[in-house]
């Protein structure tokens, strides 16, 4: 019996462990590489080949998403593989490594990354697909410009190369953090975007654009806390903040107080928030616009006079209408009697009535 219940034991754990090593997020290994030119900075050379690096990790990633969804019975399409799977790697560990080949400076920056298939809620991301996909494309603009950059930055020279280098610099630093803070909020976890970006807004050396954004991306995590009203002080900050917004989509800012008015019932405020975001904007985005028509159409409903009263029917109603008739003049005529009464003796003023006090 005793042997019986050691082999149970034995062939539980054996069970259990294997359900563990299934549940174990996957590990990913990315490999960027970067080589360097004439008068090349090293910084944005490793930057370049991180860049590079991540591509290739959100590729993989992309691998295990599908796989996963395959198993949960839910069909992606490609958008959607590479959203979610931007959203939920996990970059654990990476390093960089120059190396001398030659004449040759190039650098190697090493990737491990995990995608933890067990929390991935599929389900809720999908029914929030039009926010993560909004998210995803502000993500793939920023590293677009970064690429545009870059590729400035190697055909240039002298002066314009060192202030181009400036600039890519600045980008690629507080790019790295904006974009996990984009893929946080992608996520849900909000709150850990927000203590990143406080971070950011509290260094000084942090300025224009770069600050704006950072106020911008903190009310995005607000608004999805459903926290309006810090949501609408740091979209304030932003704007009020010098800014770019060929760099930086600031604009979108307006947008989300559109919103925010909108749900509170201030339509004609919904309205102005929105028509000032759609027309900063490459006007592509068919969402956006729905918006706005919505918020113009309540905007306008609330400014519709009220429905007249229908008039009164004929037939039965005469009746009770000469009733009230006669009833009225009852009335006046007992008051007027009431009238004489308490004015007997008394001077009874003949000038000019007093204006009435506006209440």
């Amino acid at each position: 019996m005793a042997k019986k219940i050691l082999c149970l034991t034995m062939l539980m754990g054996l069970l259990f462990s294997c359900a563990c090593v299934s549940a174990a997020p996957q590990v990913i290994h990315a490999t960027g590489v970067y080589v360097m030119g004439d008068n090349d900075s090293p910084k944005i050379a490793k930057d370049a080949a991180r860049q590079e690096a991540m591509r290739s990790a959100v590729e993989q990633a992309g691998v295990y998403v599908e796989s996963y969804s395959r198993t949960q019975n839910y069909e992606l399409t490609e958008d959607d593989v590479r959203m979610i799977s931007g959203a939920v790697l996990k970059v654990t560990h990476e390093n960089s490594v120059p190396e001398l080949t030659g004449n040759v400076l190039k650098y190697t920056v090493n990737i491990t990354a995990e995608v933890d298939t067990d929390t991935i809620d599929l389900q809720n991301m999908m029914q929030k697909r039009q926010e993560l996909e909004k998210l995803q494309k502000e993500r793939d603009e920023l590293k677009k410009q970064n690429e545009e950059l870059l590729q400035k930055y190697e055909h240039a020279s002298g002066r314009e190369k060192r202030e181009i280098g400036h600039q890519l610099e600045n980008q690629y630093t507080l790019g790295q953090i904006f974009d996990e803070c984009v893929a946080l909020i992608q996520r849900g976890e909000h709150n850990a975007a927000i203590t990143r970006l406080t971070k950011v807004i509290r260094d000084t050396s942090v300025t224009d654009s770069p600050l704006a954004y950072a106020y911008y991306l903190r009310g995005r995590a607000y608004y999805g806390l459903r926290s309006d009203d810090n949501a609408m002080l740091d979209f304030d900050s932003a704007q009020n903040t010098p800014h770019d917004d060929a760099i930086y989509p600031i604009w979108k800012c307006h947008r989300y107080r559109g919103l925010i008015y909108y749900d509170r019932q201030r339509y004609q405020e919904a309205y102005n928030e929105l028509k000032w975001a759609w027309e900063a904007s490459p006007k592509d985005d068919r969402e956006l616009w729905n918006e706005l028509q919505r918020a113009d159409e309540m905007a306008n409903k609330r400014q519709d006079p009220p429905p007249q009263q229908p008039p009164a029917q004929s037939g039965d109603n005469m009746e009770d209408m000469w009733k009230q008739v006669i009833g009225n003049i009852l009335i006046d005529a007992i008051k007027g009697e009431i009238s004489k009464e308490q004015n007997r003796g008394h001077e009874v003023y003949r000038g000019t009535p007093r204006a009435r006090i506006p209440v």
